[in-house]
């Protein structure tokens, strides 16, 4: 295979190689600096691009990463693996979902690519990365993680003609029942539908929960799942797990809080739940049930607020629409 070169990694034939991206610059001058891991194979075949922590304190992904770099062998594999796993490293090593040094525009990552190099920090951080994503990925998965240990549910570009279906072919092999196939129009300016614009089949992995949330089991699951997308896409030898059909949902909406204070969920991720039920309760600040918050549709729960206490605006609950078994 070609050598390849992203920041201060580079190649040179079959192997393992670590380096440093520049992203931005801090306050007293020095590099903003995401790590990188590129693995090559003994064999040619194509790129699969993995990366983490877009939102910074998203640390299953992270975890997940570097459990499937330790498992590749370059002897065994064709093609490459590209991994960034800390790729938000200012938001990463402040513990938050978006960069501390961002003061006037919309943080969020996954909404700025590919980016802009006049724009703010996040757009700046997005245009450093998004140039070696789109010039060196066959194949794009990106890891996130949301509230609870029981997060499991995936997104694909549902573009039409071979990155669909392609990218359904991943979320079948990654293998989690609940997965959003996300058309055009939707996500927009997020990794996934960027490279998908660009050509690239791209995959949305949502494992696992924040903080104490955190189970090392999501992690194991979703590595091997994640080596099945690898035998799925020829880079990794091996027989292809079937994890049964998914159920593709025909959108999602993220409910915000119309209120705050002390709370406690009713339902679990994966859930169906019907238009008016009860998904939690609320309690004033002397214990005593204060109202419920109810679901405004039907579908299936993605991810719910965990508690034990929230304020106006917060995400309530994800709900996946009309799921349908593929």
């Amino acid at each position: 295979m070609n050598d390849i070169e992203i920041g201060t990694a580079r190649t040179g034939g079959a192997g393992r190689v670590t380096g440093w991206l520049d992203l931005a610059h801090y306050p007293d001058g020095s590099s903003m600096r995401a790590p990188v891991v590129i693995v090559t194979g003994a064999k040619a075949g194509p790129t699969v691009w993995l990366h983490a922590c877009v939102h910074g304190n998203e640390y299953c992904g992270t975890q997940i990463i570097h459990t499937l770099l330790r498992s590749l062998d370059p002897d065994g594999m064709a093609g490459r693996v590209v991994a960034l796993p800390a790729l938000n490293i200012t938001a990463f090593n402040a513990g938050i979902r978006m960069s501390p040094f961002e003061k006037y525009n919309g943080g969020d990552m996954n909404r700025n690519f590919p980016g802009d190099p006049g724009g703010s920090l996040t757009q700046q951080m997005a245009a450093a990365v998004y140039p070696h994503l789109k010039n060196h990925a066959d194949y794009l998965v990106d890891f996130h993680t949301a509230h609870t240990h029981d997060v499991h549910w995936a997104l694909y570009a549902a573009l039409d003609g071979k990155v669909g279906e392609t990218g359904e072919r991943m979320a079948k092999a990654f293998g989690y029942r609940d997965t959003l196939a996300t058309p055009p129009g939707m996500l927009t300016g997020s990794a996934m539908m960027t490279a998908a614009g660009d050509g690239i089949p791209a995959l949305i992995v949502e494992a696992g929960g924040k903080g104490p949330a955190f189970l090392r089991k999501n992690v194991e699951d979703a590595a091997e799942r994640l080596r099945n997308v690898l035998r799925a896409l020829e880079i990794l030898d091996g027989e292809v797990d079937d994890h049964g059909p998914i159920a593709n949902f025909s959108g999602f909406d993220w409910v915000h809080a119309p209120r705050g204070g002390l709370f406690r969920p009713s339902v679990a991720c994966g859930d169906a739940i019907s238009a008016g039920q009860v998904i939690g309760e609320y309690f004033d600040i002397y214990g005593a049930p204060s109202g419920t918050a109810k679901s405004p549709r039907d579908g299936t729960v993605l991810a719910i607020h965990p508690g034990p206490v929230m304020t106006n605006g917060e995400t309530l609950v994800h709900i996946g629409h009309d799921p349908r078994k593929d």
